[in-house]
């Protein structure tokens, strides 16, 4: 009664806002380590809070998964958690799914698993970082954001779960429709896609399959350095595309235009097959066949009967200079009794059953 209660808010680097009211919602809070914003060498933390109905039964959990997930995405991203908190709201009834904002996150209750309302909960907190710190154009490049998110969702899932691999999903997801002959180029402008599946695909499974093949193709280090390097770059500006392609190929010194051409540009597929293997005096034969578009480099596992592994690769250049099939040659102290494309699963291969030979 009386006079108006004022609330004023104020908000530093932030390209948007958003506001819920409630009377009907309890409300948690918890902080959480976010790492060293200043350089002090001091742990700063951030606070972590949840608003949500008894109806969503899972939700007492939600401020936990918050502060597990902002604190993992700190370190994931090399970049610590900028501002004092972060509001995980829940709307069931108004959303499904979740939409971000900087600072506040709206999400549906998910009351039939924990653990996805703590992938939900990964996957906005995840935007915090790309497009509300990084400034990406979702109507444009949606890819660039979703895809990006959806890759650090799948590194948090690994880190809550050891020994699973959540980017099996994404992958899966893309070969199926790219098999049925469904999918769009990335770099289409994400609002020009000829259908809202395609837009799906282009935006979120592919893009997080992208990152998880390039992590394969660089290497943890180089790779990490480029993501990290994007992130610090761009923190707060507007990036292209190229921005980002430009950010892995100063961390690995290498031109990656092959790369960003075949997956980004095109619907190309992969499909490297091991054709033959066959023993030629004292070496042993291996051929294999690129039966797809996209070049990659063929990753070799080789197994020898006296249970010794080799690593050996045939270059990406073989492809790129047109040839369709290369052969390896290797001379081994025993015989080799099996041949592996890629067994770590890091390259979207539309036929792995073509990608293992084993002796007869």
């Amino acid at each position: 009664a009386g006079d108006p209660l004022v609330w004023r808010f104020r908000a530093e680097n932030v390209r948007d806002a958003a506001f819920s009211a409630t009377r009907a919602s309890l409300w948690d809070g918890m902080r959480t380590p976010v790492g060293d914003r200043d350089g002090d060498g001091r742990t700063d933390y951030a606070t972590v809070y949840a608003l949500y109905r008894p109806s969503a039964v899972h939700w007492p959990q939600a401020a936990a998964f918050g502060r597990e997930a902002i604190a993992a995405l700190s370190d994931v991203t090399g970049f610590p958690y900028p501002w004092p908190h972060m509001t995980l709201v829940e709307g069931d009834g108004i959303i499904g799914g979740g939409m971000e904002y900087p600072m506040m996150t709206l999400m549906g209750a998910y009351n039939s698993s924990a653990e996805g309302l703590f992938g939900l909960t990964a996957h906005e907190l995840g935007h915090m970082w790309i497009p509300m710190i990084v400034g990406t154009d979702e109507r444009r490049y949606s890819w660039l954001d979703e895809g990006a998110t959806s890759f650090v969702e799948n590194a948090l899932r690994r880190r809550r779960t050891p020994g699973s691999r959540p980017e099996r999903d994404d992958q899966e997801t893309y070969l199926l429709a790219a098999a049925r002959g469904l999918e769009g180029e990335i770099m289409r402008w994400s609002n020009f896609h000829y259908t809202p599946f395609a837009y799906q695909i282009a935006s979120y499974p592919k893009p997080a399959s992208l990152l998880t093949a390039l992590r394969g193709l660089l290497g943890e280090e180089a790779f990490r350095a480029g993501y990290q390097g994007f992130i610090r770059a761009w923190a707060y500006k507007h990036p292209y595309p190229y921005d980002f392609f430009n950010a892995f190929e100063q961390a690995a010194g290498k031109d990656l235009d092959w790369f960003w051409d075949a997956w980004y540009f095109r619907t190309w597929t992969l499909d490297q097959a091991v054709t033959q293997v066959a023993r030629e005096g004292d070496a042993t034969a291996i051929e294999v066949a690129n039966l797809g578009q996209a070049p990659m480099p063929a990753r070799l596992v080789v197994t020898l009967e006296n249970g010794a592994v080799e690593r050996h690769e045939i270059p990406v250049e073989r492809w790129l200079h047109g040839e369709a099939a290369a052969t390896l040659r290797l001379r081994t102290p025993a015989p080799v009794v099996r041949v592996e494309i890629d067994p770590e699963g890091f390259f979207p291969d539309t036929d792995r059953q073509n990608n293992v030979w084993t002796a007869p």
